[in-house]
């Protein structure tokens, strides 16, 4: 299968130079990122020769992005720099700590936090009112912050729907007001998703509305960079154990950052803000998560946050409690799906037991009240029950162990087959439960229409209010599969023809075609990308579709990248079978980097 060539409607100067053009107007989203003049026309340039001039032009173009490179490395470097040493810096820093956890815990006057939200637009940004010829500075934000919370958000997160007696999804405006961080992070994610927007409408009426709208999204990002460079200063300054609110916080910038890197498609800054993210994420339970008898309980973080209570299984969060319990929830996701690419266990796959299984005796007696289920419900934020994740975890630490015993010229294949076993089993128990479930009925709607205020939050927004999502159970059971097809690939090696990789391949696409909305995908990308890259060649279509269905969102996130992925692995099929070593970790890379597919 050859690979898509590149399109006649592309900007002249990535024509240029070679190089596919996403075809966004006035300014394409390759000129944009190497900050060069980006061409249309419908005549040719005179430059454009075949010759000379255009030899020239081309050498010239190559000295300018060669020199603004060197320039954003510089802007980015320092940040860069500055977080990982801050990074390590958290380990060891102990300076003027109290031991009074509680009394540190109140929000300081620290940027974390700031006060009514137009002032806190006006010392973030320093920007006049004469600046735009749309908005003044802090209407313009107010526009982007409602336009994250009604259309972004929710399409990055479908499934996360709190009820009403769960205090709904207000704190994610409370937690925007106050971390300057994290809100200059949103309103970048929601520059770029209205760009996206904007690209889809015809003949260039929205021209002018683009090129603002994307100068807005650099100066957020660059906004945000700086705010999370100062509170990680301050914060490995003061120590994580005497300023929970304000790790915790830092945390959600961080995690936030990584969500904006990964949906413009930056494949290089992601696996540094994870390492942060995860690196404080312990910091914070070494520090505040420890019970009178030193067993690990993330209630008592919680308690920590705020008041703590329970009625009937409904907990009304403040907006500090909710941000940790979501932010937990999405870096431990993140975490086990960068784990495959990566070739290691999870960073964090020592807390899955306490966070995501059963708690035991001893920690239900440290969280009275708290109820008997796990501490994070992953299919209450993500559509995905915990038992896939942490299957998915244990699938890539067995990976993580095969290669080092090849290495080391010791794999016992009678090991490896009885390790899977242990993971398998309870693996194809738990889909046999989906199955049952479904021939017994539907499981309980994600999403309601119409509205009941009672059992929902709200009506979701945008592309994603009807028709109704499927239930968590039908996206664990996708996700499932593709576990299993990941796990067959980790013991057999790459066999695509295999009656069970086939048979599993099959039954995940018959469950991604039936889709209730096209939008619907983009929650299952890494088992949408397993699935296709060992798809038979009569059924490459039908992943290409899928993908086209979404229209001008497929930009949006890594849906493209996977697509991207398997189009390399089927135009290489031949080689891929005769490689030895080839794996589903080998397709992740195979773009030259390492795709995190969330």
């Amino acid at each position: 299968m050859a690979t898509k060539s590149r399109s006649n409607e592309g900007c002249w100067t990535c024509r240029l130079r070679r190089k596919k053009c996403d075809e966004l107007r006035p300014l394409c989203g390759v000129c944009a990122a190497l900050e060069i003049d980006c061409l249309y026309s419908d005549d040719k340039p005179e430059w454009m020769d075949g010759g000379e001039k255009q030899k020239e032009r081309a050498h010239r173009l190559k000295e300018i992005v060669k020199r603004r490179a060197g320039r954003r490395r510089e802007r980015r470097s320092g940040y860069a720099q500055d977080l990982e040493s801050d990074v390590e810096g958290l380990e060891v820093s102990q300076v003027e700590e109290s031991d009074s956890s509680v009394a540190g815990m109140t929000p300081t006057s620290s940027g974390s936090s700031a006060g009514t939200v137009p002032a806190s637009f006006r010392q973030a940004t320093g920007a006049g009112p004469d600046e735009s010829p749309f908005f003044r500075d802090e209407e313009r934000e107010l526009h982007l912050i409602g336009l994250y919370l009604d259309y972004v958000f929710p399409f990055l997160f479908p499934f996360y729907r709190p009820g009403l007696l769960d205090a709904g999804r207000g704190w994610l405006l409370v937690v925007l007001t106050r971390n300057k961080a994290l809100m200059h992070a949103s309103l970048s994610l929601a520059s770029y998703f209205f760009s996206v927007a904007l690209n889809h409408t015809s003949d260039g009426a929205h021209d002018t509305c683009k090129a603002h709208n994307f100068d807005e999204l650099q100066r957020q990002q660059d906004l945000a960079l700086k705010e999370l460079q100062r509170e990680m200063q301050d914060l490995v300054i003061r120590g994580v154990k005497g300023c929970l609110v304000e790790g915790n916080r830092v945390m959600a910038s961080i995690m936030q950052l990584l969500t904006y890197e990964v949906a413009i498609g930056n494949t290089g800054n992601w696996l540094m803000h994870l390492d942060a993210a995860a690196e404080l994420f312990r910091e914070l339970m070494t520090h505040h998560a420890r019970t009178d008898v030193g067993a690990p309980c993330f209630t008592m973080v919680l308690a920590q946050l705020g008041p703590f209570t329970d009625t009937r299984g409904y907990h009304p969060w403040n907006s500090d409690q909710a941000s940790l319990r979501f932010f937990t929830a999405y870096l431990l996701f993140v975490d086990v799906l960068a784990s495959t690419g990566l070739e290691q266990p999870p960073r964090l796959q020592q807390r899955h037991r306490h966070l995501l299984g059963e708690p035991d005796e001893e920690v239900k007696k440290a969280r009275p009240g708290a109820g008997d289920g796990p501490h994070i419900n992953m299919h209450e934020f993500l559509g995905i029950q915990n038992w896939v994740v942490v299957a998915i975890g244990e699938i890539s630490a067995l990976d993580t162990w095969k290669k080092e015993q090849k290495r080391a010229g010791s794999l016992s294949m009678t090991q490896l087959v009885a390790r899977a076993t242990v993971i398998e089993r309870p693996l194809r128990g738990r889909i046999s439960t989906l199955d049952m479930s479904a021939d017994n009925g539907p499981c309980p709607p994600v999403i309601n229409d119409p509205i009941d205020p009672l059992v929902e939050y709200s009506h979701q927004a945008g592309l994603l209010s009807s028709p109704m999502l499927k239930s968590a159970g039908a996206v664990s059971y996708v996700w499932a599969q593709a576990a299993l097809t990941y796990l067959s690939v980790v013991v057999s090696g790459w066999q695509p023809a295999s009656t069970e990789v086939r048979e599993s391949v099959s039954l995940t696409l018959a469950m991604l075609k039936a889709l209730p909305t096209a939008s619907c995908l983009r929650t299952l990308i890494w088992p949408f990308t397993v699935t296709g890259c060992l798809a038979a060649p009569e059924q490459e279509q039908a992943f290409r579709d899928l993908v086209a269905a979404l229209g001008p969102l497929q930009v949006f996130g890594t849906i493209k990248e996977g697509l991207a992925i398997m189009e390399h692995v089927w135009a290489h099929r031949a080689d891929v079978e005769r490689c030895e070593h080839w794996d589903l970790a080998a397709c992740f890379r195979c773009l030259g980097h390492t795709a995190l597919l969330i």
